[in-house]
């Protein structure tokens, strides 16, 4: 006879399991485990570091902070793939088995989020990283090095399934955020922008319409990504869109980052282009 937790059964559940549990926010591997073993599942445990092994390899996680592991927009949608194929399954399970009243979730103690987590999802914009580096530049050119500029660029997609949306916003950001350097010229640098958007910091000197132009290219760049897209791709093809840029330069008026990006983050709400068919 063969144990449930010898065959990939066990696997494809803990896969479910991180997916599920890491939509959330970011969580320790450690402390997963320790949830899900509560509920005494005829699970060999080692089944778990192999879920998340295959995940981690995969993509659809990836390592955070604080020795947490955080789901990408790609496991975003895995997750809702996953849903769907165990939400097939489980009314055929229940079937062959019978019915049986659900067991109480147990109760397990969980660490406070920082509180930089906690931050509205419409302020995602202000990550620590980029807000960091907007810093830093504002900081040299008031040193007399050049000023920067901040484009934002974010992406708007219907007619399409959310798994699908989801996948189309990762391709074309991934595909902006490693060729920013060839497109975009070597000196700039690239982050993500909350959860569907890139935003580029830009050095400018007596350019002061440099931060413009970049908006501009990031536009035709993430519009040209999703034509392409739609065109190869059975799925995508139903799929309209728009980008929507805006851009904010550094003067002296402007006395700190946030300032800078927000100033950014209205531009970007002013551009309401229309979607775009295929």
């Amino acid at each position: 006879m063969v144990r449930p937790a010898a065959t990939g059964l066990a696997t494809a559940f803990f896969r479910l399991y991180l997916l599920d549990a890491l939509a959330v926010g970011p969580a320790r591997p450690a402390a997963l485990l320790a949830a899900i073993a509560a509920e005494r599942l005829p699970f060999a445990s080692g089944a778990f570091g192999r879920a998340l092994q295959s995940l981690l390899e995969g993509g659809y996680v990836t390592p955070a902070q604080s020795a947490n592991v955080a789901l990408t927009p790609l496991g975003a949608a895995e997750r809702v793939a996953e849903r769907e194929r165990w939400s097939a399954v489980v009314p055929t399970l229940l079937r062959l088995l019978g019915d049986s009243s659900p067991r109480a979730a147990p109760v397990i103690a969980e660490v406070a989020a920082p509180a930089y987590r906690a931050v509205p999802v419409a302020e995602a914009y202000l990550d620590r990283v980029l807000v960091a580096h907007v810093r830093e530049r504002i900081a040299a050119a008031r040193d007399g090095g050049p000023g920067c500029a901040v484009a934002l660029g974010q992406l708007s997609v219907d007619g399409v399934a959310e798994a699908t949306r989801r996948a189309m916003v990762h391709r074309a950001i991934r595909a902006t955020l490693g060729g920013s350097a060839t497109l975009l010229g070597g000196d700039v640098s690239a982050y993500r922008y909350g959860d569907s958007g890139v935003a580029i910091v830009v050095p400018v000197g007596a350019d002061r319409a440099r931060g413009e132009r970049v908006a501009l290219l990031l536009r035709t760049r993430l519009d040209e990504l999703l034509r392409t897209m739609t065109a190869t791709v059975r799925a995508f093809g139903q799929a309209r869109w728009a980008v929507h840029v805006g851009s904010a330069t550094w003067s002296e008026e402007i006395a700190t980052s946030a300032v800078l990006l927000r100033g950014a983050q209205d531009a970007l709400e002013r551009d309401a282009p229309e979607l775009t068919a295929a």
